[in-house]
């Protein structure tokens, strides 16, 4: 599995409830990463540790 490479991030503010939401779309598939931080930062980082926690694999860039 090559490494993933990621889209450029979309990244809202929710006022309400005073977050950053970012938005990624991995290659190669239809998953979305997404995360929520106090700065885009944060969010930024979360939807890439998120999409890492779900799949541990995506990161070891093993031959297929």
């Amino acid at each position: 599995m090559a490494v993933p490479t990621f889209t450029a991030p979309v990244v809202t503010f929710n006022a309400i409830r005073g977050l950053f939401k970012a938005s990624y779309t991995v290659s190669g598939t239809t998953i979305k990463a997404e995360g929520e931080g106090d700065t885009e930062y944060q969010a930024k980082r979360s939807a890439v540790v998120t999409y890492r926690n779900v799949n541990p694999l995506a990161f070891l860039d093993l031959p297929a």
